[in-house]
């Protein structure tokens, strides 16, 4: 099985179990901007232990659910790991946080094309927002190249308000703005 028919079954799965999740991290940078190489696919879910054993159960052969989750420092929430057989790719799922931000994204997830499948995916407005925070927090330049690539591609039709407040409120606004003047005007 490859990366991309893992991402797909763990969406079917995700559906067939009734898991409310959003795909975040690179494969969302990606949609939203210039796409990168990527060792995993990661998820935010509304998780409960009822739905992740419905989740494991819908699981076809050759993806396993670690059912033990740790705490996953820069997010603040409960991480979990499907992982590939003979693959070193996983599927990583995150717990939906009660930050304001983390419920507000949620909420505002939208149903893409993806991989052949309508999938949820974050917003862009919303991986700006949190790839700043993980930027910030983790000093990762992965995150702030995702960020330039969303805005190079998706700039002009993005809600900047929207943007400028969560920056603002996550003290952000700074690095927002220098990533912003990093971009070549066409």
């Amino acid at each position: 099985m490859t990366a991309d028919e893992a991402v797909v079954a763990v969406l079917d799965a995700l559906e067939t179990a009734a898991v409310p999740y959003m795909l975040v991290g690179s494969l969302a940078s990606n949609f939203h901007g210039i796409p990168r190489s990527t060792r995993d696919a990661d998820f935010v879910i509304e998780a409960t232990p009822g739905r992740l054993a419905s989740l494991a159960g819908a699981l076809p052969p050759g993806l396993t659910l670690q059912r033990q989750g740790s705490f996953e420092a820069a997010t603040g929430t409960t991480r979990y790991v499907i992982e590939l057989a003979s693959n070193p790719f996983v599927c990583e799922l995150f717990g939906r946080s009660d930050d304001a931000h983390d419920r507000e994204r949620f909420s505002r997830r939208q149903r893409v094309r993806l991989l052949g499948r309508v999938a949820f995916v974050a917003t862009a407005e919303d991986m700006i927002v949190t790839k700043l925070r993980w930027a910030d927090a983790a000093h990762r330049s992965k995150d702030i190249e995702d960020v330039r690539n969303i805005i190079a591609v998706r700039g002009a039709e993005l809600d900047w308000a929207y943007v400028d407040r969560w920056a603002a409120e996550h003290s952000t606004a700074a690095l927002l703005e220098e990533i912003r003047r990093s971009i070549p005007s066409t």
